[in-house]
């Protein structure tokens, strides 16, 4: 009996070592092939790595605050793309890409500088094929050389008369569709002890602004005016002979004391804060002094008109495509770049970068960006594409060109410019800048 116990507990003790070792086995089986317990997974993992981006460079003149809606845009529909924009001040952005072209280098996509002498160094990209048909005539203009496309017209600027609706409630006054009711509102107002218009003229720009207004209405918008732009950038037109009649009816401004002495030494913040503080009734400016405006005067009630003509109708407003985007044509990275006027050339892209600018509009086919209230009264010439800004299409004279019209103005407000030297000085000018 106690033999048969012995063994039977020798049978026992076997069985449970066997179970024992078992046991361990299995785990070690598992173990080799491939289950993992989370301390030993979270000591294998590898971190994934990121996907590449590729960087693509934008220089611009306006601050990135501007563009910040595209940006935001862009980085959510082209996350393989890093845009990195370069703010250069407006002054400086002319001279700076100049030098960075001319190095066979400068930034992927450009927002400004094609004329004829940048489109024939080849500093530019083609890009007729891709988005000619896309675009409205009267943006594309001013990016057109030679019959090709090289820059793609973004919101519009626009300049108008702002004016003070409570002021012109108080003396019942309408909003000007000729100049003789123009000029009608502008005694109404001395009379009551109101400045009718303020400007900082000390800015010969302003100046030069106010005056191509006027010329638009009266010759620009008719018939013999549509060519005049590009045969003056030729040579083969002169201001003189097209544009005295609009300086006459400007001078009219000089006159009747609403373009005056003073304001040829008022800087524009100046010149706003007569127009915020009710001191004066009209402001002739854009959208970009808007929010100064309300922030000098949170409470002012303001509205903007076209520029009258001596015939009526609905006016103009002095204006144009904002800045362009073209491809650096050295770029290295231009299918990314081609990517990004992709995105551009969206309703949705075209409203990210109306954002910046409330009140511009797109010139993309078929994309309409409301207008705000407080462009109520110009509603009209936008629905008639009353936009222009003749000095787009001088090419490389545009800037130094507007100037001295500027500054001939100037002497002609201060009285030692006789009328009829304005436009003949301006020419001469062209004409020496031509030569060289």
């Amino acid at each position: 009996m106690r033999k048969k116990l012995a063994l039977f507990c020798s049978i026992m003790a076997l069985l449970l070592v066997v179970t024992a070792c078992g046991s361990g086995g299995a785990n070690s089986s598992a173990n080799s092939t491939g289950s993992t317990s989370p301390t030993q997974a979270a000591e294998t993992e590898q971190p994934s790595t990121p996907a590449k981006k590729t960087k693509l460079t934008w220089i611009y003149w306006n601050n990135e605050d501007t563009v910040k809606a595209f940006l935001d845009l862009a980085k959510e529909k082209l996350p393989d793309i890093e845009i990195e924009f370069q703010y250069v001040e407006n002054k400086n952005y002319d001279q700076v890409v100049r030098t960075k072209l001319l190095a066979g280098e400068g930034p992927d996509l450009i927002s400004s500088l094609i004329n004829d002498n940048t489109v024939k160094l080849g500093y530019f990209e083609d890009l007729t094929e891709k988005y000619g048909n896309l675009y409205q005539d009267a943006g594309k203009k001013q990016y057109t050389i030679n019959g090709k496309l090289y820059g793609l017209p973004q919101v519009s600027f626009f300049n108008g008369y702002f004016y003070n609706v409570e002021i012109f409630e108080k003396y019942n006054l309408k909003v000007p569709t000729t100049m003789n009711e123009f000029y009608e509102i502008a005694e109404t107002l001395k009379k009551n002890g109101v400045k009718p218009l303020t400007n900082g003229y000390k800015n010969p720009s302003q100046l030069a602004q106010s005056f191509i207004s006027m010329a638009i209405t009266e010759y620009y918008s008719t018939p013999e005016g549509k060519s005049f732009d590009d045969n003056f950038r030729l040579g083969t037109a002169k201001m003189a002979d097209a544009l005295s009649p609009s300086l006459t009816q400007w001078t009219e401004m000089v006159k009747r004391g609403i373009v005056t002495m003073d304001m040829l030494g008022l800087e524009d913040p100046q010149a706003l804060d007569e127009f915020a503080s009710g001191k004066a009734a009209m402001y002739k400016n854009g959208p970009w002094n808007l929010e100064a405006i309300k922030k000098k005067n949170p409470n002012i009630k303001l509205d903007m008109f076209p520029q009258p003509n001596s015939a009526g109708g609905v006016g103009w407003l002095t204006g144009g495509a904002g800045f362009s985007f073209g491809i650096n044509a050295n770029s290295k990275v231009k299918d990314e770049a081609y990517r990004v006027l992709d995105l551009v050339s969206t309703p949705e892209g075209q409203e990210a970068l109306a954002a910046g600018n409330l009140g511009g509009q797109s010139y993309l086919n078929g994309v309409v960006l409301p207008v705000p209230d407080d462009y109520k009264s110009s509603f009209e010439a936008f629905k008639a594409g009353h936009v222009y800004f003749p000095p787009a299409s001088w090419g490389s004279l545009k800037d130094p060109i507007f100037k001295e019209l500027g500054i001939q103005l100037q002497g002609l407000v201060a009285g030692a410019t006789k009328p009829e030297d304005v436009l003949k000085n301006v020419d001469n000018k062209a004409d020496e800048l031509r030569s060289k």
